[in-house]
């Protein structure tokens, strides 16, 4: 509802007689194109999420571990894509690893994200001000931030005394025993996720994933825009990429579902600095309904294929998974209905 409304909104503000027109003037043949490079943009996005599931000692197959990856786009769809971090329940059920050893993957995919995001708004804004000053300062911020993350990843730092001396006191509590180890392990065990993660090796190759998949969906703003007749110059190129990035970024800040408002806004007021109100409207409904809401759909699809995570564990059918002292080792138990395991 929030989408349409926001569609709505972006249609009264370039006009309904206007929109209609430059509806009328794109060349529909560049909607799989821009279909094909938001494609491009989940795989490599894919590419990283996999290999997160192994730095920290998941290993699902290729197949599962995709169907987990697209279920994430509906759950982006979420206040401030919060919902993603459901991803590492379904990964705890389908490979047996701690969920909250897996949560930190949904930190690093939105910060190794934003930060490319945010680079590449900066080289937008480069072009389009013909000054290296903003690239310079979004990429000094992303070596801060990237800088501060590994600090995180590799410190492990002790509770402040008054802290650790009300926990003790509670840990020692016959009522509130249970709840406080539970609690502890909880911490342990995603503090132990985020050191896997958050090295200097991973952060780097994420944020370059991040500045090839962020440049394909760019691209793919660039070509919608260049499909109403604009030349496919380098300066449209600077305003796609500091529209679409800017829209993500103020999409995600703005925690609203999917981004819906403050990414239009953002994205249609930025290319009205290149293009009329008209062609900037119709091009960002066009880029969001090909990079959010076709996405969102394929999400629901792949949440109704992971149904079988949300049954009550050990149920018939299941995969039951145990810890070891080496490790995990998974089992699948055999489905009745089936003969055969997951």
């Amino acid at each position: 509802m929030i989408a349409i409304a926001a569609a709505v909104a972006v249609g009264l503000w370039s006009d309904w007689h206007k929109l209609a027109g430059a509806f009328d003037s794109f060349a529909w043949d560049a909607i799989p194109i821009a279909i094909g490079l938001t494609a491009v943009n989940a795989t490599i996005r894919f590419g990283k999420w996999h290999y997160y599931c192994h730095r920290i000692g998941a290993y699902p197959t290729l197949s599962e571990s995709a169907l987990i990856f697209v279920a994430g786009f509906a759950l982006t769809v979420t206040p401030g894509k919060t919902g993603e971090l459901l991803k590492a329940y379904f990964l705890s059920r389908r490979t047996g690893v701690d969920a909250w050893r897996a949560a930190p993957i949904s930190l690093a995919e939105r910060a190794t994200d934003g930060f490319a995001v945010l680079v590449l708004t900066g080289a937008g804004l480069s072009i389009i001000w013909h000054t290296a000053w903003p690239v310079a300062i979004t990429l000094a911020g992303t070596v801060a931030g990237c800088s501060l993350l590994a600090l995180i990843g590799g410190t492990r730092v002790g509770l402040p005394k008054p802290v650790a001396r009300i926990w003790t006191r509670l840990s020692s509590h016959p009522r509130a025993q249970r709840i406080v180890a539970m609690a502890g392990s909880r911490i342990r065990d995603t503090a132990d996720g985020a050191a896997m993660i958050f090295d200097v090796r991973s952060l780097l190759l994420a944020f370059g994933l991040g500045l090839l998949s962020w440049g394909a969906e760019s691209l793919a703003l660039w070509y919608a825009l260049h499909a109403f007749g604009l030349p496919a110059n380098l300066d449209l190129l600077g305003y796609a990429l500091a529209a679409l990035n800017a829209g993500t970024l103020a999409g995600a800040v703005s925690l609203m579902p999917g981004g819906a408002g403050a990414a239009e806004a953002t994205i249609a007021g930025i290319l009205t600095g290149s293009v009329s109100p008209a062609i900037a409207g119709a091009a960002t409904l066009i880029i969001r309904l090909c990079t959010v809401w076709i996405g969102a759909v394929l999400g629901l699809g792949a949440l109704v294929a992971l149904r079988d995570c949300f049954t009550p564990v050990g149920a018939a059918g299941e995969p039951v998974a145990e810890k070891t002292s080496g490790g995990l080792l998974q089992r699948n138990n055999p489905s009745p209905a089936s003969g055969r395991g997951e």
